[in-house]
C-alpha cells in the first residue's frame, strides 16, 4: 500500500501493521516522493533482492553495437 502524496498511508494503518511496513530513506528536508517514483524504488529494490529473477538482463542495440 502506498499513501497520497500529500498526506501518506493514515497512521492507524502504520500502527496495525509496523512489523510489515517498510520505509524509503529520504533527506530531511524532502517532503514526499512522487507516487511512482516511490512505487519505482520499492519494486526495483524488490527485483534487485531476487537477483532480478526471469528478467533480461542483456540485450542489443538497436543501431549500434557494443565494443
Amino acid at each position: 500500500m502506498f499513501g497520497k502524496e500529500s498526506a501518506g498511508i493514515p497512521e492507524e494503518l502504520l500502527v496495525e501493521h509496523e512489523e510489515t511496513c517498510v520505509r524509503i530513506p529520504m533527506l530531511t528536508k524532502i517532503r514526499s516522493l512522487n507516487l511512482s517514483n516511490a512505487v519505482a524504488v520499492v519494486l526495483y529494490e524488490a527485483l534487485r533482492q531476487n537477483q532480478f529473477a526471469g528478467m533480461q538482463r542483456e540485450g542489443e542495440l538497436h543501431r549500434l553495437n557494443w565494443n
